[in-house]
């Protein structure tokens, strides 16, 4: 893929810059002098292209209209703050385009040049990637490259007292995914979910692993300074980027990828902007931070990331509908573990097949412009995963094959859920969960719910046991357990045994040690 070098060489104000266009060796391209009218109305979709579109759009034709505000600014984008540069760009498409910026106008790396137009369409859609080239933190040595398995952590966080997502929907469609990759393709991926009670000690925890973990993907609410967690108590814990840094720097020496699904993850901070404008008063600051006068305005989070932790970032800028979260990570990781392209590459194929050709609430107009790429190593990153190895047939364990399907729609039970994840942690203490309650409240889907998430990870073996209905004959009770638990652990044999007590005791011991923890 060709690399191009877009740099601002003379910064005046925020509305007042010199683009120089250059190839990766430096030759020369062209530049483009940006003059821009702050009193124009798409000046202010420019800089915040959410907020004009909420209080622009007309409701009775709402996604209609929106397309047309942003096909508009699109234009405008193109005109007025590309001009030249967007017309060379396209002439070397696919391409990566390196956006460099000088202290000074770091504003500009949340503005949506990917929305300018030229020949009539978005860059986005023209196999364009702009990447925001933010420096680095030296991290005293090479990345440890992928090992004999490519390992993926996805992060689902979703508080109680948090606006609904489709959480559940989002990390079905990923498992199956990546299951599908590992296993029609002979790859070597292991995914682990962390979802329900996603506290920062049980992410820390993880992150924590020896092995270190490739990818990161996080799901769920999203800040421009930060991300939302859980407390114990699953209500919303708001995690600082300082604070997300420090959980994230055990996996550092890993950690190629930060997948933030997440509304505003590439967004400035209120701070940020303030003082990029020249109205920042750290006098207010202080007055407002009266705990901790001496704080520095909080960093956007996917710029800060992408810095400190050496890695590339796909972060969001506005707000993300469900249907594009799922559709973008499965065409993503496609194009990234089964395609073997680089980042940019993948991502520019993604965004086509995502789009509707008519916006629809899953999917919005501005959808086009909102994933945004930083770090410098994003530019290059591909993540090839090994091949499996290829041991002698054998019988594979049965897994899940006997439970019943997962429910179909799964709601209003974060907080116990949240409970029963913490029971099974490893670290936990315990070692089981029970779900009581009248008849219908839902204990059966909350047990399904549990297993189909720790079907890879802590346990090697899964038993679905009903045990009689009340009023029903209980005098077999025992042998159907049994012949259950033989069926799906294979190799076990307990049916023999529970006609006879004594046999059954002395033998209880060898079942005891099975199901200790480990």
């Amino acid at each position: 893929m060709d690399e191009l070098r877009l740099e601002v060489t003379s910064f005046t104000d925020v509305a007042h810059w010199r683009w120089r266009l250059t190839d990766a060796h430096g030759a020369f391209k062209t530049d483009h002098q940006v003059a821009l009218n702050q009193s124009d109305s798409a000046y202010d979709a420019f800089t915040d292209l959410y907020g004009y579109l909420r209080y622009h759009a007309a409701p009775d034709r709402l996604l209609e209209h929106e397309a047309e505000i942003v096909a508009w600014l699109g234009r405008w984008i193109g005109e007025q703050v590309l001009g030249p540069v967007g017309a060379v760009i396209v002439e070397h498409a696919p391409v990566v385009v390196r956006v460099r910026l000088p202290e000074e106008a770091t504003g500009l790396l949340y503005r949506p040049f990917e929305l300018g137009y030229v020949n009539g369409a978005p860059l986005a859609l023209q196999e364009v990637s702009f990447l925001f080239d933010v420096a680095t933190r030296p991290t005293g040595g090479r990345k440890t490259d992928v090992g004999d398995t490519l390992r993926m952590l996805a992060v689902f966080s979703l508080p109680t007292d948090a606006s609904a997502l489709s959480l559940r929907r989002e990390r079905h469609a990923l498992k199956r995914l990546i299951t599908t990759i590992a296993q029609t393709q002979g790859k070597a991926i292991e995914l682990r979910i962390v979802q329900y009670g996603v506290t920062r000690d049980t992410l820390r925890t993880v992150l924590e692993d020896g092995e270190g973990w490739d990818v990161m993907h996080f799901s769920g609410h999203g800040l421009p300074a930060g991300l939302l967690l859980e407390k114990p108590d699953s209500t919303q814990d708001r995690v600082s980027v300082r604070d997300l840094e420090g959980l994230l720097r055990s996996a550092r020496s890993r950690l190629k990828l930060v997948m933030l699904s997440a509304c505003e993850s590439a967004a400035p901070t209120l701070q940020e902007t303030l003082r990029w404008l020249k109205l920042y008063e750290p006098e207010r600051a202080e007055a407002a931070q009266p705990e901790n006068p001496s704080a520095e305005p909080l960093p956007a989070l996917a710029r800060t990331l992408a810095k400190n932790l050496d890695c590339a970032v796909l972060a969001m800028r506005y707000p993300v509908g469900d249907d594009f979260a799922i559709d973008l990570a499965a065409h993503l990781y496609r194009g990234l573990l089964e395609q073997r392209r680089t980042l940019p590459a993948a991502l520019q194929l993604a965004l086509p097949r995502v789009l509707p050709a008519h916006p629809r609430p899953g999917i919005p107009p501005l959808s086009v412009a909102t994933p945004a790429l930083f770090g410098t190593r994003a530019a290059g990153l591909t993540l090839t995963p090994p091949a499996s190895p290829s041991p002698d047939f054998t019988v594979a364990p049965t897994g899940l094959a006997y439970f019943p399907p997962e429910p179909e729609h799964f709601v209003g039970r974060v907080g116990p859920m949240a409970r029963a994840s913490a029971a099974m942690a490893p670290q936990s203490g315990r070692t089981g969960v029970l779900f009581h309650g009248m008849a219908g409240a839902g204990k059966t889907a909350c047990a399904l719910e549990l297993a189909y998430r720790y079907e890879t990870g802590r346990f090697t073996g899964f038993v679905w046991h009903k045990a009689p209905d009340v009023g029903s004959d209980i005098a077999d009770a025992l042998l159907r357990l049994a012949l259950d638990i033989e069926r799906q652990l294979p190799g076990l044999k307990m049916a023999h045994l529970v006609d006879d007590a004594d046999v059954l005791a002395a033998w209880l011991p060898r079942l005891t040690e099975l199901l200790e923890p480990v």
